[in-house]
């Protein structure tokens, strides 16, 4: 009998193997996490084939997880992670402008559990759409909160730089990269109904991470341990006495806003609402008070937040400047809305009076 090895019998073919289904383990302190996403990579990093049965599975390609650690070491994981992102792509020295990506990325105005679905199409976008995406959602929070975006003007001036650095481009893309497939969007962006917008200070742990022990000493700036500040919350709001609506609460050094992400959180354990209270916030680096700025967003600590960059020793009380600021902050709003509007209807104006003639 002779064989025909060319012959087109589908029963001598060996069926290949199955992948395993990717792992995706469960949740215990964060909101039910969608389906598992794929994000995109570089062209140049090549995939890497799934053996049949491996011990653990794992996905060839890079893929989203979601947290299931102390969401405190997370943020620093995160914040690691970007600072070796930025400096692989040699960025520079100028590390107002990760923290910017980091913090444009977290205010990204889709919240709750499907908020990590975002992740691959921040990473999908081209150069040139992403950086209008992240003015975009700058604009889009300065109409809501202009007091608080113009605080945090250190973190997104640098959008509207004429002649950037050589190399920007490509270290805030891989900060970017960095940032979301380790996790930053489930970290931050968890709607107030599944309690999760107050978990972590990321921002705080990016700008710790990133500047030098020599810059901290100059400016005398020590970051207080967030467990060290949820117990210090603790021993403040968790008493007999329940605090009442209307308190305010005033943070002289507040750096990025640490304390009070502390008391938010322990606030709405005891089923209080954030906003019913007042929140004052002073430090003397920029950075910090504008990173502070931000987190009063991403904590949604509401309308009644004050947030001053001053040397308290010195100036004594800086919020009457800081309620000035905050006045000409909306006042300005105000202004740029109405001749917008104004110009829109012009517009449609012209567009009537075209098509009738």
């Amino acid at each position: 009998m002779q064989l025909d090895l060319f012959s087109e019998d589908q029963s001598c073919k060996t069926p290949a193997p199955t992948p395993p289904a990717a792992f995706r383990p469960a949740l215990p302190d964060l909101p039910p996490p969608p389906a598992p996403v794929t994000i995109a990579v570089p062209p140049h990093r090549l995939m890497q084939a799934a053996k049949p049965n491996p011990p653990t599975p794992r996905p060839a390609n890079r893929r989203y997880i979601p947290l299931q650690r102390n969401p405190h070491h997370a943020a620093y994981d995160i914040a690691e992670a970007v600072e070796a992102a930025w400096h692989g792509a040699h960025g520079g020295n100028r590390l107002e402008i990760p923290a910017g990506v980091v913090a444009a990325l977290a205010l990204w105005p889709l919240r709750g559990p499907d908020a990590p679905l975002a992740a691959h199409w921040w990473l999908d976008l081209s150069d040139e759409d992403f950086h209008e995406a992240l003015r975009e959602c700058w604009v889009r929070w300065w109409i809501q909160r202009p007091d608080l975006i113009d605080r945090a003007a250190p973190l997104h001036r640098w959008l509207y730089d004429e002649h950037p650095e050589r190399n920007r481009t490509q270290a805030v893309r891989a900060v970017a990269r960095a940032a979301l497939t380790g996790g930053l969007l489930h970290l931050t962006s968890a709607a107030p109904d599944f309690g999760g917008n107050s978990d972590a200070d990321v921002l705080g742990a990016v700008i710790t991470v990133m500047r030098s022990h020599g810059a901290r000493d100059a400016l005398a700036e020590f970051h207080t341990p967030p467990e060290l500040s949820e117990l210090m919350a603790r021993m403040v709001l968790l008493t007999d006495e329940t605090p009442a609506p209307g308190t305010k609460f005033n943070d002289p050094c507040s750096g990025t806003g640490g304390m009070y992400r502390a008391a938010a959180q322990h606030l709405r354990d005891r089923e209080l609402n954030p906003h019913d209270f007042g929140w004052a916030m002073t430090d003397v680096d920029p950075l910090a008070a504008a990173g502070a700025a931000v987190n009063a967003i991403l904590w949604d600590l509401g309308p009644h937040v004050l947030v001053a960059c001053a040397d308290t020793l010195v100036e004594g009380d800086p919020y009457v400047r800081a309620s000035t600021e905050w006045r000409e902050s909306h006042a300005r709003r105000d202004r740029m809305v109405e001749g917008a509007q104004f110009l829109s209807r012009i517009r449609r104006l012209e567009a009537v009076l075209t098509g009738v003639a």
